[in-house]
């Protein structure tokens, strides 16, 4: 793990600054992970890690690390993560770094807080965005959403005792989407015994991707009625707590990279970016990657993170 501080923290919520050289000037990257995933994956092992790429690049990284929630996490609903904490870390990660802003950098869900944070938060300093695997289409990512969809599932069937969704809950929905990947995964795993180097990074990545954490209930009751049966934000605007965020106010450039071969979100499910970010200079860099080839693996450090480190360096 690259040496990092704790530089902000609210309640569970934890921005971290990775150790480097001081980088005087250069606008601060903050990464954002999805709700229910751990973001150590953007750091995952020397050799595949996309906190060492950027450094390497010369940028100034800090990570925002949700936490695992807890009971009393349950209420916490889209609201507290994209109007309260996004913008007092984003803003600690500005005075920190003694920037003027920040670039966004989310992952899968935390693409679309990213984005809906900035749309709703003009004030905050926010100088560009990228955005990975961005899931707007939400309705048919995998069996459990079309179903929510459809009414034959409801929200409160998922969530237990605490007032989350369990991570067991969490990882088996992920898991139906594509039902051989444990056969995928014996076949790579077979592939790599003879290698010391690959098949510890196979072990590194599987292990992260059964490593997931509780959805917070609130927060999965919304993304379900609004989001994945009211069909936000393909109208162009989402609710978000009492108001309603429209994504054509995100006015920063933005990269869209989307993963050819990615089955947790396929392209379809992030093309009408194109359209929500009415006002926003978009770019879309479509990849020959899965989900988490995206920024791990050999071909994500020689064409995918270079891609966006490229596009990040011509905005300077």
């Amino acid at each position: 793990m690259t040496p990092s501080s704790e530089v902000w923290r609210r309640d569970n919520v934890v921005l971290y600054r990775y150790h480097g050289e001081e980088r005087a000037g250069m606008v601060p990257i903050v990464l954002v992970m999805s709700l229910v995933t751990k973001p150590y994956v953007f750091d995952l092992r020397p050799g595949s890690s996309l906190v060492q790429d950027l450094l390497d690049a010369g940028h100034d990284v800090f990570l925002l690390d949700w936490g695992i929630p807890e009971p009393v996490d349950a209420h916490n609903g889209i609201d507290r993560y994209t109007d309260h904490y996004l913008p007092r870390a984003v803003e600690a990660a500005a005075c920190v770094a003694q920037s003027a802003d920040v670039t966004l950098f989310g992952y899968c869900m935390g693409a679309l807080l990213a984005l809906l944070s900035t749309a709703g938060n003009p004030q905050m300093p926010v100088r560009n965005i990228v955005a990975l695997a961005t899931p707007v289409k939400l309705r048919d990512l995998s069996p459990m959403t079309t179903m929510l969809a459809e009414g034959r599932l409801r929200p409160d069937d998922l969530v237990d005792e605490t007032g989350n969704v369990p991570a067991s809950l969490v990882m088996e929905s992920l898991r139906i989407v594509k039902p051989t990947a444990p056969l995928a995964t014996y076949s790579n795993l077979w592939q790599s015994l003879a290698d010391d180097e690959a098949l510890s990074a196979h072990n590194a990545l599987v292990g992260w991707s059964n490593d997931h954490i509780p959805f917070p209930g609130t927060a999965f009751r919304q993304l379900a009625t609004d989001y994945i049966a009211g069909g936000a934000p393909l109208g162009g605007t989402a609710p978000v707590g009492d108001r309603i965020v429209s994504l054509g106010d995100v006015r920063c450039p933005v990269l869209s990279v989307v993963g050819a071969k990615d089955h947790l979100v396929p392209p379809e499910a992030s093309a009408p970016l194109a359209e929500l970010l009415s006002n926003a200079d978009l770019t879309t860099l479509v990849l020959p990657a899965g989900h988490a080839g995206l920024f791990i693996g050999r071909q994500a450090r020689t064409k995918c993170v270079p891609s966006i480190i490229e596009w990040l360096a011509g905005l300077t």
